[in-house]
């Protein structure tokens, strides 16, 4: 089977950071697959991009076809990465996420790819967007079969509302000419159901790659946690708007006796700058992908202080609560999110009293989660069975 992926970060961001998103683990868990030949269609970027974001470190493959801006590389036997660099520095400042919208549609992009899939003598391929900005792209693609991973409701990203009209857009677009969706959580299927029609949604929830997370795997505690004070309330993710901010400053100041440790990127220094820096919270940076399950197998309890208003939720399931419960941790969080799903082995709690409570107890007595169902090669193979049927 010949596939092509359109991710939504960028693969030097991807190679730089480890496979830890939605799309990269995608990508990863059909490496594993031999029947599949794997085109990526890397995000549009420019130098200027490249540079202020770190991903300075080139693309790890052979280039076996180039044309002015555009490469192709084989990254792997069945790996292909086709990448675009261009050269419109000033553009890409002033029109922020439109930009990519627009050269995603670039003409000469879609021909390149289309030369690409010819050199690599691919006449049928099925397609794979996983980027509410590349819908253009998918029109203009004369796929077997086009699916849209609708992960997250993009409508409700604070950082995108200057771009509502446009996400808007591309949700109708996608619904037009898409043979179905599929989508993270039951929030987004009932919500996207309603708002967009698209022709099929079907439901596939984040996984996890269990042997990454799991105990018996050998991990030392990493340097710049092991002289915390125990227990270690453990935070892996992303700190965007999601969080609780003001949950969160409640429940550690109603927990003083114990040590918050936050890892990960800061998506949105607004809400960072708002977590109260008592004398027991600890951030301690992004990691990489590597490196990060060693944090989560130092944690005691892993928490997820998720916001649970509607309106500024993102219909998300969250990829961090499979890997605290791959790793054995105790999970605190609140609902929503995906965690009612999950409600017999993670503890749900609504208020900062109830959170506190919760992080004092240090016995766990929730079910352990049977992963068979729950691994990121179970949701690749659903896919592939719902592209083989349509």
């Amino acid at each position: 089977m010949n596939l092509l992926v359109v991710p939504f970060h960028d693969w030097r961001k991807i190679s730089q950071e480890g496979f830890r998103t939605r799309d990269a683990h995608f990508i990863e868990a059909f490496k594993k697959k031999s029947s599949i030949t794997q085109i990526i269609i890397n995000r549009p970027t420019t130098v200027l991009e490249i540079f202020l974001k770190r991903m300075g470190q080139p693309i790890q493959g052979a280039v076996i076809h180039s044309q002015n801006n555009f490469k192709l590389y084989q990254i792997e036997p069945q790996v292909y990465v086709i990448d675009y660099v261009s050269g419109d520095v000033f553009g890409q400042i002033f029109k922020g996420h439109a930009w990519f919208i627009q050269h995603y549609e670039n003409p000469r992009y879609t021909a390149f790819i289309k030369e690409c899939l010819l050199k690599l003598k691919v006449e049928e391929y099925h397609l794979l967007n996983q980027n509410i900005f590349a819908a253009k792209l998918s029109k203009n693609l004369k796929p077997i079969t086009s699916i849209f991973d609708a992960w997250d409701n993009f409508t409700k990203f604070e950082v995108y509302k200057k771009y509502h009209k446009n996400i808007l857009e591309a949700y109708a677009e996608y619904a037009r000419i898409c043979d179905f969706w599929i989508t993270n959580s039951k929030d987004n299927t009932e919500s996207f159901s309603i708002q967009f029609k698209p022709k099929n949604i079907f439901l596939i929830k984040n996984g996890v790659e269990v042997s990454r997370f799991t105990k018996e795997k050998t991990f030392t505690i990493p340097d710049d946690i092991k002289d915390i004070p125990r227990p270690i309330i453990g935070f892996g993710g992303k700190i965007s708007h999601l969080i609780d901010v003001d949950l969160l400053n409640r429940t550690m100041e109603k927990t003083p006796n114990v040590s918050f440790v936050f890892v990960g990127q800061i998506l949105d220094k607004a809400i960072y700058k708002s977590i109260n820096k008592v004398e027991n919270f600890y951030y301690v940076g992004d990691k990489h992908y590597d490196d990060y399950p060693n944090y989560v197998k130092s944690f005691d309890v892993g928490i997820v202080p998720y916001v649970i208003d509607k309106n500024k939720t993102s219909g998300a399931n969250t990829i961090k609560v499979y890997e605290y419960l791959a790793a054995n941790k105790k999970v605190v969080g609140t609902h929503g999110n995906g965690l009612e799903d999950l409600q017999d082995y993670v503890y749900i709690v609504s208020t900062a009293d109830e959170f506190s409570e919760e992080l004092n107890k240090a016995n766990n007595e929730k079910l352990s989660l049977n992963f068979e169902e729950h691994t990121w090669d179970s949701k690749v193979t659903e896919l592939l069975k719902l592209i083989q049927s349509a």
